[in-house]
């Protein structure tokens, strides 16, 4: 049996859920950039057909013909990945779901400041804490599934995984010097 008090498990849960919330938070970034890009090839395909079927209208030069086809298919190339992977709905997504795991954050940190005044007795705390979990788990059920790959790599830049958490220290960078596990031993 292992000893984990009730501070040690809001303290691993509130590491856990940083962790998350970064990851979504760059898999957002990842996503709308992107998109971005993929908005600004076609966009300058597109361009590109424009002036090369304009210049065919002029000249009659087969060279323009050719290019203005070869720029359209990739433009339309461009756009069925646009349509098929749909970036920017993922990006949004990941957004929401970062700016929720934030807002969880924010209250587990609150929950760990009143703990530590005392203004709220354990059992209090752990009905905040089960309060707490069950707006994870509503936050987690929505959370996108399909790109488990993405979010994973953009876990994976993070660092290390050990637990989907993170360690003490790197807890302790979040919360002010009286909350910090080192400043309390």
């Amino acid at each position: 049996m292992f000893a984990l008090s009730l501070v040690d498990h809001l303290r691993l849960t509130f590491g856990h859920v940083i962790y998350s919330h970064k990851a979504h938070t760059l898999a957002a970034q990842r996503h709308a950039r992107w998109d971005r890009w993929l908005k600004a090839g076609e966009a300058l395909l597109m361009l590109t057909t424009a002036v090369n079927a304009v210049a065919l209208a002029f000249t009659l030069n087969p060279v323009h013909a050719w290019s203005a086809a070869v720029t359209a298919l990739l433009a339309m190339g461009v756009l069925i990945v646009r349509l098929t992977t749909t970036l920017d709905r993922s990006s949004r997504t990941h957004h929401m779901c970062g700016a929720h795991l934030w807002h969880v954050r924010e209250q587990y940190r609150a929950l760990l400041s009143d703990l530590r005044d005392g203004i709220l007795t354990p059992e209090a705390a752990r009905q905040r804490r089960d309060d707490l979990m069950a707006a994870l788990h509503r936050i987690y059920e929505d959370a996108p599934l399909p790109e488990r790959a993405r979010y994973q790599s953009a876990r994976e830049e993070l660092g290390p995984i050990k637990e989907a958490a993170l360690s003490d220290e790197e807890i302790d960078q979040f919360l002010p010097a009286s909350l910090q596990k080192a400043g309390n031993s």
